[in-house]
C-alpha cells in the first residue's frame, strides 16, 4: 500500500488529525489537503536546511591555538592475555649466503667499485653519484 492510496482512504477529519500530528498543532494550517502537503513541506524544507556558508569552523576562530607539548603516558598494561606463554623454541639458523659483489667502473666519471651483482646489468654502469645528474 503506498502513501497516497493511505491517505485516499482516511475522511478529512483524519487527514485533519494526521496533518497536526506530523507537523505539530501551530505550525501549519488544518486546511490543507493532501494536495497541497508536499508544496508546503518543501518549501517549509528549502527555509529550515539553507547552509550557512559564512558560519566558521571551530578551528578558524580566533583563539589562540595550543601549541602540541608531550605529555606523561597513561596507558597501563592491564595484561589480557596472562594465559598465553610464549614457547621457548630454539630460532631458525640462517643460511643466506653474503652478497657477491663485482668491481665495477663507472662509464661516466671512471670511478672504479664494488656492487652487489643483482643490480648491474648492461654494458654501462653508473655510480650513484653520476646517476643522479642527469
Amino acid at each position: 500500500m503506498s502513501m497516497k492510496d493511505f491517505i485516499n482512504t482516511l475522511n478529512e477529519e483524519q487527514k485533519k488529525a494526521l496533518l497536526e500530528a506530523l507537523s505539530g498543532p501551530n505550525s501549519v494550517s488544518s486546511e490543507l489537503v493532501p494536495d497541497k502537503i508536499n508544496q508546503e513541506t518543501k518549501k517549509q524544507l528549502k527555509s529550515d536546511f539553507i547552509a550557512n556558508t559564512k558560519a566558521q569552523s571551530p578551528i578558524s576562530n580566533n583563539k589562540r591555538r595550543e601549541p602540541v607539548r608531550g605529555r606523561e603516558n597513561r596507558w597501563e598494561d592491564t595484561g589480557e592475555f596472562r594465559d598465553v606463554a610464549t614457547p621457548d623454541i630454539e630460532p631458525t639458523p640462517r643460511r643466506r649466503q653474503p652478497p657477491k659483489k663485482i668491481d665495477v667502473e663507472c662509464s661516466s666519471c671512471g670511478k672504479s667499485f664494488k656492487v652487489d651483482s643483482r643490480f648491474v646489468y648492461g654494458e654501462y654502469y653508473r655510480c650513484n653519484r653520476c646517476g643522479s645528474k642527469r
